[in-house]
């Protein structure tokens, strides 16, 4: 009877902590993918921002190279963002973004 017990204690503790361990494996994988989703979404920032400032760059371009790069850069991100979106619905959510650093202003200089 007492080797009866203790194997069924043994075989509850067992599973007991594989599910603990099936679990803790669920939060890290959880974990990671919000993790690549906020860096996605920094991307995507980023890159609508560079939709916007490109054309300034542009029509201040003084050679055609300049311009033909930053018209075929100008074009190349307009395709990522549309695919960032067309597979990813969600990131246009604005994204949670940690200040590491203390932006750089004149007042901060002086």
């Amino acid at each position: 009877m007492k080797n009866r017990a203790s194997n069924f204690l043994t075989r509850t503790s067992h599973d007991q902590v594989k599910s603990m361990a099936d679990k803790k494996k669920h939060f890290a994988t959880k974990a990671l993918c919000e993790e690549a989703m906020n860096e996605l979404k920094k991307i995507y920032w980023h890159e609508k921002q560079l939709l916007v400032v490109v054309p300034i760059l542009m029509r201040s371009a003084t050679t055609f190279e300049l311009v033909e790069s930053l018209t075929l850069l100008s074009d190349y991100t307009g395709e990522h963002i549309n695919l960032l979106e067309s597979k990813f619905p969600e990131i246009n959510k604005i994204p949670k973004i940690k200040k590491a650093y203390k932006a750089v202003t004149y007042e901060n200089i002086v």
